[in-house]
């Protein structure tokens, strides 16, 4: 239904799908995006459209010369801005609409894996287990489904790694900032300090592996990256402070185990 004015709940649908979506299939003939668009009563491209008018409110790919559209409304900006300023709850909202536009059950991760719920009740369980599968899709699409160190590609063996762990500092758990999409190997040695992202994003491997240089497989998979940028995302580049802070802590982490 055309000139209808945009909802919040359907502006944090198109959010979802944006921030699910790489921006190459932000367009009117991706399934999802049709199927969105059905349920919310709008035509896809309008919802393409949306999507793209929320894409130009973000650094990271205005940064790669992609500006997205420009006439994105207040609604759009505020909706943005809660975004950057609380995006756990944002998070959890725009997930509610999707599933609740669709008439489907909530997307939930399989464990509640950063937070003891002993003691949560139901609903607070539910929300961790929302946003950890939001957070895994949001940074998996930013990095094009593939490990920012090596470029593997299959989806069953990437992590969306948190660069400050959840458990170090819970307000930067969904901030797509604090994300890396790594391999299981590669997500590993980055939370052990074997592997560090330094704030130019350069990757860095510890001595310890270079003590074992003698071993191929050390070679082919850790030391054959050391000095080589990861390749960027498209959207939420790291944040330095955050990589810094990583090294930090792992240092810390490395002292307390000698």
């Amino acid at each position: 239904m055309s000139g209808r004015p945009w909802t919040r709940d359907e502006t944090l649908i198109a959010l979802n799908l944006f921030c699910r979506t790489p921006f190459g299939r932000l367009h009117a003939r991706n399934p999802e995006i049709v199927e969105m668009a059905n349920a919310i009563d709008r035509t896809p491209s309008s919802l393409a459209m949306k999507c793209c008018n929320l894409a130009a409110f973000d650094p990271a790919l205005a940064s790669r010369g992609i500006s997205g559209l420009s006439k994105g409304s207040q609604l759009d900006r505020a909706i943005w801005d809660e975004f950057q300023t609380d995006p756990e709850r944002v998070s959890f909202e725009s997930e509610q609409a999707t599933a609740i536009a669709k008439g489907a059950t909530l997307e939930t991760s399989d464990d509640a894996l950063w937070e003891d719920i002993r003691g949560l009740d139901r609903d607070a369980v539910t929300k961790v287990r929302v946003n950890q599968n939001f957070f895994r899709s949001m940074i998996l699409a930013g990095y094009d489904n593939s490990c920012c160190v090596c470029g593997l590609p299959i989806r069953c063996l990437l992590v969306a790694s948190h660069i400050v762990p959840w458990s170090s500092d819970k307000t930067l758990r969904m901030n797509p900032r604090n994300g890396l999409c790594l391999c299981t190997l590669h997500d590993r040695a980055f939370d052990c300090g074997i592997l560090t992202v330094t704030a130019s994003l350069m990757i860095s491997i510890h001595s310890e592996a270079h003590d074992a240089a003698d071993s191929p497989p050390v070679v082919a998979n850790l030391l054959a990256f050391h000095g080589c940028s990861i390749n960027p995302p498209e959207r939420w580049l790291p944040d330095p402070e955050f990589l810094s802070r990583h090294q930090e802590i792992s240092e810390h982490r490395r002292a307390r185990r000698t």
